[in-house]
């Protein structure tokens, strides 16, 4: 599978025939956007991890600057 990280835009098994097809797809959504593309071996569109938000602030700001 090829997909996208900027859009929803993706080309899985199902859209190309071969791999190849799927490279050419994908090059020209590329050439077309400018978007990142990238290949996951998945038969669907990998999911960012889910991050709790309180400890990502937590973590990124420092104490100081939090209402702790």
């Amino acid at each position: 599978m090829k997909f996208c990280h900027d859009c929803d835009w993706f080309a899985a098994v199902e859209d190309a025939a071969t791999e190849r097809e799927r490279s050419k797809l994908a090059l020209e959504h590329f050439v077309e956007t400018g978007h990142s593309i990238d290949t996951s071996d998945s038969l669907g569109r990998p999911m960012p991890p889910a991050i709790c938000t309180e400890l990502l602030v937590h973590e990124l700001v420092p104490a100081a600057d939090r209402a702790d």
